[in-house]
């Protein structure tokens, strides 16, 4: 009866045991998961680095595993037209820094003004020394064609690609003065030059000319870069005269001439007249 007994007491707390197993074993195996997903956490990768990125003006921080340019531009989701270029290159290494250099092409067209070309032709009909426009020219215009290369924006190369004539020049012509002979004063007078210019008139002032002689009725005031002094003249209008003096404002094809009184000079006023270059004898 007692070895009964002791056999029921055994078979009790095997029962107790197996009970406890079968609670405990799943807590401390969801238990060593969980230790084992937090150690996993905590593993941090040992290769990654930051990499500062410089594109379209702007200063990136990228952290990454990527060694490549190609990768660590791709990873940053930052992408690259045909002429773009890197610094390092896209398959190189990279240590610290990449640069991002977009590259664009224009063409840039500039023209240019062409001279044209003058005719000269003989003309009776005019006095030597006179000139007159038959046609007016014109400049032609063409244009250099040039693909120019920029990198940031910023102009870097600029290559000639051809040119082209928009428009031909127009050639002016001019018709020369040969004739050398002219009537006035009942006369047939020869010179070498005629001059269409602009006559004031001047009265006495009290002091000599710039010749060192008084100042009298033939007497005329030049600019001695176009009329030498000395030389003889017949003015439209005055007369003949001598270039025998000069005056502050008788600049280019000016002509002052002289006469006796205020009132004659006021008379005169402004005008244009033609002067002839005669030969002196």
């Amino acid at each position: 009866m007692k070895s009964h007994k002791k056999i029921l007491q055994m078979f009790s707390v095997l029962t107790l045991v197996a009970a406890l197993f079968f609670v405990i074993a799943p807590e401390v195996k969801i238990a060593e998961e969980n230790y084992a997903t937090e150690q996993e956490k905590c593993e941090e990768p040992t290769n990654l680095k930051v990499v500062q990125l410089i594109v379209d003006e702007q200063e990136l921080e990228v952290t990454t595993e990527k060694e490549v340019v190609e990768d660590i531009l791709a990873e940053a989701e930052i992408n690259l037209n045909s002429e773009d270029k890197t610094i390092p290159e896209l398959n190189e290494i990279v240590e610290d820094k990449i640069q991002v250099i977009r590259v664009a092409k224009e063409t840039v067209e500039e023209k240019k003004l062409l001279s044209y070309p003058t005719e000269e032709r003989p003309s009776a009909e005019l006095y030597k020394g006179e000139k007159r426009i038959l046609q007016k020219g014109e400049k032609g215009v063409e244009k250099n064609i040039y693909e120019v290369i920029l990198e940031d924006g910023k102009e870097v190369a600029r290559n000639f690609v051809k040119k082209v004539r928009v428009k031909e020049p127009v050639k002016q012509v001019v018709a020369l003065g040969t004739r050398q002979t002219v009537s006035r004063a009942g006369t047939s007078l020869e010179f070498s030059e005629a001059y269409t210019m602009t006559a004031t008139a001047y009265t006495h002032t009290g002091n000599r000319t710039a010749t060192g002689i008084w100042p009298s009725v033939g007497i005329v005031a030049v600019d001695p870069r176009v009329i030498p002094l000395g030389t003889r003249l017949y003015v439209d209008g005055y007369g003949f005269a001598t270039a025998m003096d000069v005056g502050g404002k008788i600049k280019g094809k000016r002509i002052d001439v002289f006469m006796e009184t205020k009132e004659e000079a006021l008379q005169w006023g402004r005008r244009q007249v033609k002067v002839f270059v005669l030969h002196n004898e």
